[in-house]
């Protein structure tokens, strides 16, 4: 590629990222506050903030967002644009800057699954730790993206500084990512010096940071009460022994709400591991092959399987049923298939050993964000955004991998990505147009009342409210802080109207 072409293909691509930027920045402006949102941008939130969060939280840097973005309409939006795209672009980035690349990446993430998407980004409380933190630990596995080459990293004292602020602020928003970011540092520290022999300024200013930010989030009182038993909400094991509650854990929540339920995931991987397979089964041995046909197999009927399980867990969710004992058991039986098949087609691979390490790198990365939910509590969909984006990046990893013929012949399938994509945001913008409107004309009704001397008014649920996470006004908390975000005189009582009243 010449010069004046990869010029215009950056600037395309800039170009691209500033429409991408624009869309999500209009679509994050729907989206409305609720839930914890009430409390965090009332005085309950100045409270928490003059208390430094003791015995709340060691969320400190995720707390700052959360009070800063549920006191601006703007900033939230702009802030939530800005991580989104930035997560897009990094992803498009560490996988070579695909042709179509960035579209197949926006498809998939705009048909995460609902619960996933109102829990992680349209509520502004889970989006302050769940979102920004994969966004800024996806920085660092950039900028560390160098060490599979063969040309060995150079030291960078200008770096060191800056890496070490960022290590401290990835362990200061959610506490998973917090293992796992240490677990990065020194997994990177401990690879480099295997592979070159030496040790980096720059990592291991990033492990300092890490060190430093855990080490203050963990001193938060709260964690002795969690450790004790004490505290109300947050659990570490089970009265029943740790392996039960993982066991639990596996069962009751991380195979559907981390696995099953990411349909277009899911369909997006296979596919490019059936393509990848068909395109280097010829250069195995017999007993590669052997391996690549069982793991390959596999993973066809696991995710056939896993979408009919999505499809009846949604039948029954509609119905007001649960799942039964069974179905959660196959449920964690196919996951289990799915994910050994993953392991053993990795090491079918006929790539050379830096390619073959850095895949199994993103994998693993995806089971250390998921081990330590096996053991907390509670699990929300929001802990699976993490996981979510990196085996979207382990996806783009194998489409990295296809021949440039192939990639051609894909063409077509990237433009009807594009379609798809317009088609979803579309769909997204009308539901939460409509939410968005359903919302303001409430608040100011409400408001409208209390300065007519109404001491009882009337507050409508909202539609789509599946596409938002606790906005409804059932429970006295929730009516109590909504009137604390929206200056409402405590004293006024609130009658919430669901559609079943109506």
């Amino acid at each position: 590629m010449d010069k004046l072409t990869k010029r215009n293909a950056n600037r395309n691509l800039i170009i691209t990222y500033a429409i991408i930027f624009v869309l999500l920045f209009l679509l994050c402006l729907l989206f409305p506050y609720s839930g914890d949102d009430w409390a965090w941008g009332s005085q309950i939130g100045i409270d928490r903030l003059n208390n430094w969060f003791d015995n709340y939280s060691g969320r400190y840097f995720g707390n700052l967002i959360v009070l800063a973005l549920t006191r601006s309409n703007l900033l939230k939006a702009v802030t939530m644009s800005f991580c989104l795209t930035g997560i897009i672009a990094i992803v498009n980035k560490l996988t070579g800057k695909q042709k179509n690349g960035v579209f197949i990446i926006s498809t998939v993430l705009l048909f995460m699954p609902v619960t996933l998407l109102r829990q992680a980004v349209v509520w502004t409380s889970g989006f302050a730790n769940y979102t920004t933190s994969i966004f800024l630990t996806l920085i660092y596995i950039c900028y560390v993206n160098n060490i599979y080459d063969t040309e060995k990293p150079k030291n960078s004292v200008i770096a060191a500084l800056p890496l070490a602020v960022l290590g401290f602020a990835n362990t200061l928003i959610v506490e998973y990512l917090t293992i796992y970011n240490v677990l990065l540092a020194i997994y990177v520290i401990v690879f480099t010096f295997i592979k070159f022999k030496k040790v980096y300024i720059q990592y291991v200013s990033y492990f300092i940071g890490t060190i430093a930010g855990t080490a203050l989030m963990f001193s938060n009182s709260v964690y002795r009460s969690v450790a004790e038993g004490s505290d109300k909400y947050r659990t570490i094991g089970s009265e029943d022994g740790i392996i039960v509650k993982a066991l639990k854990a596996y069962f009751g929540t991380i195979a559907s709400e981390g696995f099953i339920n990411n349909i277009v995931l899911n369909l997006f991987l296979i596919g490019t591991c059936i393509v990848i397979w068909f395109m280097i089964k010829d250069r195995l041995s017999n007993k590669s092959k052997v391996f690549g046909t069982i793991s390959i197999t596999a993973m066809v009927v696991s995710i056939a399987a896993m979408m009919a399980f999505a499809v009846t867990s949604f039948i029954l969710y509609k119905r007001g049923l649960n799942e039964h004992k069974l179905l959660l058991l196959a449920e964690g039986a196919v996951t289990a298939v799915y994910i050994l098949a993953f392991i053993i087609f990795l090491f079918v691979l006929p790539f050379d050993i830096n390619r073959k390490l850095k895949l199994f790198f993103i994998l693993g990365s995806t089971g250390c964000m998921i081990a330590p939910l096996l053991v907390v509590t509670p699990i929300g969909s929001r802990c699976f955004f993490a996981p979510y984006v990196m085996m979207l990046y382990l996806g783009m990893e194998f489409y990295s991998l296809f021949d440039e013929d192939i990639k051609r012949k894909c063409d077509k399938i990237s433009k009807a990505a594009i379609i798809t994509a317009a088609v979803g945001l579309i769909y997204l913008f009308y539901i939460y147009g409509t939410i968005a409107v359903s919302n303001n004309a409430r608040i100011e009704k409400a408001q409208q009342d209390v300065q007519n001397g109404i001491e009882k008014i009337q507050i409508e649920e909202l539609p789509y409210k599946e596409y938002v996470w606790c906005s409804d006004l059932d429970e006295k908390v929730w009516k109590r802080r909504f009137k604390l975000f929206y200056d409402i005189d405590k004293h006024i009582k609130i009658e919430y109207i669901s559609a079943s009243d109506k």
